[in-house]
């Protein structure tokens, strides 16, 4: 019998983008998102830390292109969202520095988000976490 109140899966350990560039958009992700390079980017790839378990890999493709896709209600969905502090401050910065973001939205009882678009054009989810 399946134990039920537990799942096989524990985590998600790491997400896999396209990257044109690696290198111009792993220096994205570190201007924009502070998060730290594991090792020297190369021709093919970067890596990212999130945290000490998680990573986000900048792969380069064989053909240029990103993850995002059309909901069946014609919205562009993303791939990836990832939770933040400071919500307001990180998308005045972004914006200043020249990333392209779209406005902060209030989803109510889901909390406030942006979408910020990675060099390679992935669409990226940035949210304030629930609301308090």
């Amino acid at each position: 019998m399946i134990d039920r109140t537990s799942t096989i899966v524990k985590r998600i350990n790491c997400i896999y983008l396209p990257a044109n560039n690696p290198e111009e958009s792993a220096k994205w992700y570190t201007d924009h998102l502070d998060l730290k390079l594991l090792r020297p980017v190369n021709e093919d790839q970067a890596q990212l830390g999130i945290s000490s378990e998680q990573a986000i890999f900048l792969i380069k493709p064989m053909e240029p292109g990103n993850l995002n896709y059309t909901e069946i209600n014609g919205s562009e969905q993303c791939i990836l969202t990832l939770q933040v502090d400071n919500l307001e401050e990180l998308h005045s910065k972004m914006k200043q520095n020249g990333a392209h973001v779209t406005h902060i939205e209030d989803n109510g009882g889901c909390g406030r988000n942006f979408s910020a678009y990675d060099p390679a054009g992935n669409k990226i989810d940035l949210w304030g976490g629930w609301p308090k």
